[in-house]
């Protein structure tokens, strides 16, 4: 039984030395001085595509980070435009109110006062008519 465990054991060894021996990598086919040479050539080509890519990349980097300055700039003179517009308009709204409304009240002052002297005028000749006409009916 040992005779035949070893019987195995070494044909599965020389079954696995045969796979291996097979599994030799081939020798790549051979390629002619003008196949390697249109090769290189083709290499170089996409190395240099590949770095006019590149700096076009990095050009175009630069430019957009300068947009990007120049964008954040402009920004914040827009928000300070802003900030001083809103600043003069409330100013001159503050002014306004208290300029306007003042005249304004003003103005609305003196017709109250003549309406309340023609108010009162109207009642004393109202009082004068009552008190009359009171007199009158009693004799």
């Amino acid at each position: 039984m040992d005779n035949d465990r070893l019987a195995r054991a070494i044909a599965r060894i020389e079954e696995a030395t045969a796979r291996i021996g097979d599994a030799r990598p081939q020798s790549a086919p051979a390629v002619d001085q003008s196949t390697e040479n249109a090769l290189k050539a083709e290499l170089e080509s996409i190395k240099a595509a590949h770095k006019v890519t590149l700096e076009d990349r990095d050009r175009t980097i630069a430019k957009l980070r300068a947009d990007f300055a120049d964008i954040g700039k402009l920004k914040d003179e827009e928000i300070e435009r802003l900030r001083a517009d809103l600043a003069a308009r409330d100013t001159a709204e503050t002014t306004t109110e208290k300029t306007v409304p003042d005249a304004a009240f003003q103005a609305l002052q003196h017709k109250y006062d003549g309406l309340r002297a023609v108010a009162e005028t109207a009642l004393a000749d109202l009082d004068g008519l009552i008190a009359k006409a009171e007199r009158a009916e009693n004799g």
